[in-house]
């Protein structure tokens, strides 16, 4: 449940959550199973910072994609939707001010 001091939206929230970033953090986080599965306990995800330099801009430009992503699945489920992932990415990248050399680690082990 959202708590009320947490400004960001959910679809915000939910594109930082969806991100090559969160995603990587997860996998460098949690634990590997048999077959390469990966457990996640909630406890995995409440150490990852959310950004307190969120612009209502920023905001805005994330919810726009979220939208997008969500209602292309919505019409077909498997209608790509990869060019507003990686706008979400570019989004939470810069969010995090990530170095070009992290981004390139990212990208190198979520893909």
């Amino acid at each position: 449940m959202k708590k009320n001091d947490v400004p960001e939206s959910y679809k915000c929230l939910l594109g930082i959550l969806n991100s090559n970033l969160f995603w990587w953090y997860l996998t460098n986080t949690g634990t590997i199973l048999a077959n390469a599965y990966f457990r996640f306990k909630p406890d995995y995800m409440k150490p990852f910072p959310i950004p307190v330099n969120i612009t209502k801009d920023i905001e805005q430009n994330m919810v726009k994609y979220v939208d997008k992503i969500m209602e292309s699945k919505s019409n077909n489920s498997s209608q790509s939707t990869s060019i507003d992932e990686e706008k979400i990415n570019e989004i939470v990248y810069s969010l995090y001010d990530l170095t070009d050399e992290e981004i390139k680690l990212i990208k190198s082990t979520t893909i």
